[in-house]
């Protein structure tokens, strides 16, 4: 009986002792949650969505994770200089300026509301945030081991589970102990088995000493998700160096979310449309560290190319009146209407190009209504009017000079088109019209991010030859042995359209 207590009591102390630093690990280990405001979340928004329109699709779909609620990743608490910080990765806290940390123990929680970021690093995706000095919880030391492959290593951290962060500590070994990485940034990467998550960034790999302490080799960062057991963490080195010079990378430009503020994101589209297509396919495959690097590269190639350019930096100016040189919809359908002052109308519609902004040229469909002298059949006399309906396709070629009006542009235009087609002309002879448009006018277009709107007044003067006998003035010409009746007509149009 004696014996049966004992081992039963060694039993005990056994899955304490084994317990013990799993659970001391939870003083260690937290909860990152970023911290944003109504105003933050609205402009990051603004810019997932023009930022998804202009290509950069994986920028956007981080953007949109930032400004949902409970966004969250993982931390580690770590000690330099006497102060207690918390060491993660700087996609996990975005763009904000403070995190709340939570360190989720077995029967409590301890939450610290506000921990303000003091340093970045520079080359690499790491982060610290203050801790209040009064904290109870346990730093842990970076390990003085030489990584090496087949080390055994554990993962810890607080992946997604239930759309909530939950406890994982996970073991593996180190597959790879310097993963090649060709930008430098940071100077190496360690790849292990141990099983990491989405939440899990941020979050310690570590290396258990011969003492039963846990020492930290990394910070987990990556996963492959097209690989299985394949974790990433960035390695000790870059980690200590961060910490070493944590005073000096304390930063005062992180808002990196505010300069963004400053351009709506409808506006800084604009400015990416307007860079050339080289730069614009760049900025989509450059390699960026958090999604808005992408857009404030573009404007910083806005402002070197500004400031180069004296005068002619009113181009990358949504807001400025410039001539426009390079349209962002050039195909464009048109519905015309013409009325020649009440007697003869014209309705059609035209399928075009923009040719870099100046030119355009398509395609027309028209139907012109026009009146026509009827006659007795027994004495040749005017006896009335009826209406009489022809079907024209042609083409056109028009020149335009759109100016940039604040969002808007205007377009003085000049339009030259030709068609021709059948005309029922009832007991009159003939059966074929042919007429030549001149248009001159003034298009306003309103550009949206997938489309223009045009709207368009114009001046219409045109040529039209028959065999019908219309009601306008004529001047007969004889063509061979047939004579046509030649008509000029002009009149009032308008026009409404979308380029897209």
């Amino acid at each position: 009986m004696k014996m049966k207590k004992f081992f039963c009591l060694a039993i005990l102390l056994l899955g304490i002792i084994l317990t013990v630093p799993a659970q001391g690990l939870r003083h260690s280990v937290c909860i990152v949650e970023p911290e944003y405001t109504s105003d933050e979340k609205n402009a990051i928004a603004d810019y997932a969505l023009y930022m998804a329109r202009a290509g950069m699709k994986n920028a956007a779909r981080m953007l949109t994770a930032y400004k949902s609620d409970g966004v969250f990743g993982s931390g580690v608490l770590v000690e330099q200089n006497g102060k207690k910080m918390v060491l993660t990765n700087q996609h996990v806290v975005g763009y904000a300026q403070a995190a709340t940390i939570r360190f989720q123990l077995h029967d409590k929680t301890i939450r610290y509301p506000h921990c303000h970021i003091i340093a970045i690093a520079e080359n690499c995706d790491l982060v610290l945030l203050e801790v209040p000095a009064e904290s109870e919880m346990i730093p842990l030391k970076l390990s003085d081991m030489e990584v090496i492959d087949e080390m055994e290593v554990v993962a810890a951290g607080f992946p997604e589970l239930a759309d909530k962060p939950s406890w994982q500590l996970t073991r593996g070994f180190v597959s790879n102990a310097r993963l090649e990485n060709a930008e430098k940034k940071p100077a190496y990467i360690i790849q292990h088995t141990a099983s990491i998550d989405p939440g899990s960034s941020g979050g310690p790999l570590l290396y258990k000493n011969e003492e039963g302490k846990y020492n930290i080799i990394g910070i987990n960062t990556w996963k492959a998700f097209y690989r299985d057991g394949v974790g990433l963490a960035i390695g000790e080195e870059d980690i200590r160096a961060f910490l070493q010079n944590s005073e000096k990378a304390k930063s005062d430009n992180h808002n990196e979310l505010a300069k963004m503020r400053s351009t709506t994101g409808e506006d800084w589209l604009y400015v990416f449309r307007q860079l050339p297509d080289s730069t614009q396919k760049q900025l989509r495959e450059m390699d960026w560290q958090l999604p808005l690097d992408q857009a404030l590269r573009t404007l910083a190639i806005r402002d070197s190319l500004v400031s180069s350019r004296g005068k002619k930096a009113k181009h990358y100016e949504r807001s400025a009146t410039h001539v426009v040189t390079d349209m962002d919809h050039g195909y464009e359908v048109r519905l015309i209407y013409d009325n020649y002052f009440g007697i003869n109308q014209q309705a059609g519609i035209q399928f075009g190009y923009d040719l870099k902004g100046f030119v355009t040229a398509g395609l027309q469909v028209s139907a012109l209504v026009a009146s026509v002298m009827t006659r007795s059949e027994l004495n040749g006399a005017q006896t009335g009017y009826e209406n009489r309906v022809g079907a024209m396709i042609g083409v056109y070629l028009g020149a335009q000079v759109p100016i940039q009006v604040n969002k808007y542009i205007l377009a003085p235009c000049i339009v030259q088109s030709a068609a021709a087609g059948p005309m029922k002309t009832g007991n009159i002879n003939g059966g074929f019209a042919t007429i030549t448009d001149t248009r001159v006018g003034l298009d306003w277009r309103i550009p949206y991010p997938t489309c223009d709107l045009i709207l368009g007044l114009h001046y219409d003067m045109n040529w039209l030859w028959t065999k019908d006998e219309l009601q306008m003035t004529k001047t007969q010409t004889a063509f061979g042995s047939k004579k046509f009746n030649q008509y000029l007509q002009h009149g009032l149009g308008i026009s409404f359209g979308v380029a897209f």
